[in-house]
């Protein structure tokens, strides 16, 4: 199974056109203040992928990959509200760990924190 996404996060990294944003101030604190309970459950997070409500994983974690080479992902959360995002947790190879924020619609990082 592994190596099957590894696979597929490598094809998907030969298309992906990273997309860099600057954070904007409001975008932080916005996020701090995010109810847990808005996060998708893994069927809901399904279904708005195939409904076309926002992009696969996939895509935003290569293009996390690019950013941040070598780094070991961690975790990778669809939250929901009024602006989808998802947040990938990964591990960079100097052993920080991050949090890339990124909008679900698009794919464009957001932030990081």
């Amino acid at each position: 199974m592994l190596k099957h996404l590894i696979i597929i996060a490598g094809a998907f990294s030969a298309f992906a056109v990273p997309a860099a944003a600057q954070a904007k101030p409001d975008d932080f604190a916005m996020a701090q203040t995010r109810d847990p309970r808005d996060r998708y459950t893994p069927s809901e997070a399904r279904d708005a992928r195939r409904q076309g409500d926002v992009v696969p994983a996939l895509r935003v974690i290569s293009t996390v990959r690019q950013r941040y080479p070598g780094a070991d992902v961690l975790d990778a959360e669809l939250e929901g509200g009024a602006s989808p995002r998802y947040v990938i947790k990964i591990l960079t190879r100097d052993g920080r760990r991050v949090d890339v924020v990124a909008d679900a619609r698009t794919g464009q990082i957001l932030y990081e924190r």
